[in-house]
């Protein structure tokens, strides 16, 4: 499929007049509006290359890793707290109002990855299988988790190493709505019926705003446990 640039997400950098297609991001976990082509960000935001054919080039040798595997289409999708890797600079990715962030981060801190629990699923011989926002599906032995908390995920050695609680007091990342990118700390959860789902009121600072559940991503719980955007 194809993307014209008109109809290309806002936060892209991309001229929007000069060709009429654009990178069309593949199929996965994060939809147009929450996710970026890998050939966008090397070419656009990192500028590592100044078109289409040295992009290619980058990702064909092997230079580019996402959360530790290596990505040779420029079409994979980057989304919500991704590790990339690119030569010997590690970035993660951290939402902002026009899009996202790179954080540079050091390699000790790029094999952790923190995965949100969207939802599980019961299985056969008691086992239980977490889905996690960025599509990624893991098999545990204990039905210790509930939906919202967030697993930190070793990407190396491809097992959860802790667990950081949806609970009053947990640091957390706001990710969607008028305070995207802001870090904060849950004050109150609220369970409310309806289309809209729970509400979460989150202490920013001095003040205290109240957003949807969803957007809440826990990140710590007295502080965060990776490096947060600057």
């Amino acid at each position: 499929m194809t993307l014209k640039r008109l109809n290309a997400p806002g936060f892209w950098p991309i001229a929007r007049k000069t060709k009429k297609f654009v990178i069309d991001p593949s199929p996965g976990p994060y939809g147009k509006e929450k996710c970026i082509p890998l050939g966008i960000l090397i070419r656009d935001v990192l500028k590592y290359s100044e078109n289409l054919s040295e992009t290619k080039q980058i990702l064909n040798k092997g230079l580019v890793r996402v959360d530790g595997i290596v990505r040779k289409s420029y079409k994979f999708p980057i989304g919500l707290l991704d590790v990339i890797n690119i030569g010997d600079e590690i970035f993660r990715v951290f939402p902002r109002k026009r899009g996202f962030h790179l954080q540079k981060i050091e390699k000790d801190e790029s094999k952790i990855k923190p995965l949100k629990v969207l939802n599980k699923k019961s299985l056969k011989k008691d086992r239980i299988q977490l889905n996690l926002h960025d599509g990624k599906n893991i098999l545990v032995d204990k039905n210790v988790y509930k939906t919202g908390d967030v697993v930190l995920f070793d990407l190396e050695q491809k097992k959860i190493i802790d667990t950081l609680m949806y609970k009053r007091g947990a640091t957390v990342l706001i990710t969607g709505g008028n305070r995207i990118g802001d870090i904060g700390i849950i004050e109150d959860i609220m369970s409310t019926r309806g289309f809209e789902g729970g509400k979460v009121v989150v202490k920013i600072g001095q003040g205290l705003i109240e957003t949807k559940r969803d957007y809440v991503f826990v990140i710590g719980q007295e502080k965060p446990a990776i490096k947060v955007s600057e």
